[in-house]
């Protein structure tokens, strides 16, 4: 909490509008210095931003990389999660959608990190025949095919670039919208996942 505090004086601000809980794991030696475990840090950490919320300082409390397990046991914990921020990408696999719905389903809005595929993946998914068709067909490029999908799927992407044209760029997934097959092919990369880099978190306790 100390530290929210001084993010919001030195930010300037009077609140901070989205904190987000970074993992749903911990690590040994985070757990040995206090104490407690995952699950544990979870909670007590969602009461935290709740009091933070409470207090004004913060306006929501998210969290990041959370499978449905872990938003599951934080129901009627403290404040409503407003956000979950996951990596998000047409190759993800099914324990992720599973995410997804449970998200739509309680009013938890999606942010979509590396949702160009990241670092590891990003080459191969702009190399996809079926995505390059795609942009073909709306002769624009596979980067904007993927956030307009992932808009159309109602997650906000926050794509990593250090380069302004790029930027500029990448707004105009709000000037076209992909067709109801065009959405549902895409839908279907999944089934060809293998081989791409995925953040399991659902293996965190």
């Amino acid at each position: 909490m100390k530290n929210v505090e001084v993010y919001v004086k030195e930010l300037g601000l009077d609140y901070i509008d989205l904190v987000l809980m970074h993992f749903p794991a911990t690590f040994p030696f985070m757990t040995s210095l206090c104490n407690k475990d995952a699950m544990q840090c979870r909670r007590e950490t969602l009461k935290a931003l709740s009091e933070l919320r409470a207090s004004g300082l913060i306006r929501n409390a998210g969290v990041s990389n959370f499978a449905m397990k872990h938003l599951k046991d934080l129901e009627g914990i403290g404040a409503p999660i407003a956000n979950n921020q996951i990596q998000f990408t047409p190759f993800e696999l099914e324990h992720v959608m599973e995410t997804v719905a449970y998200c739509a389903e309680h009013n938890i809005t999606m942010t979509a990190y590396s949702p160009l595929g990241g670092i590891m993946d990003q080459d191969k998914a702009m190399a996809d025949e079926v995505l390059n068709q795609i942009a073909a067909k709306y002769d624009k490029r596979v980067s904007h095919i993927m956030l307009r999908w992932a808009t159309q799927r109602c997650f906000a992407v926050i794509p990593g670039t250090g380069n302004l044209d790029h930027m500029r760029e990448n707004l105009s997934i709000f000037g076209f919208e992909l067709s109801d097959d065009d959405m549902q092919t895409i839908n279907e990369l999944k089934y060809r996942a293998k081989g791409f880099v995925h953040t399991d978190v659902c293996k965190s306790e």
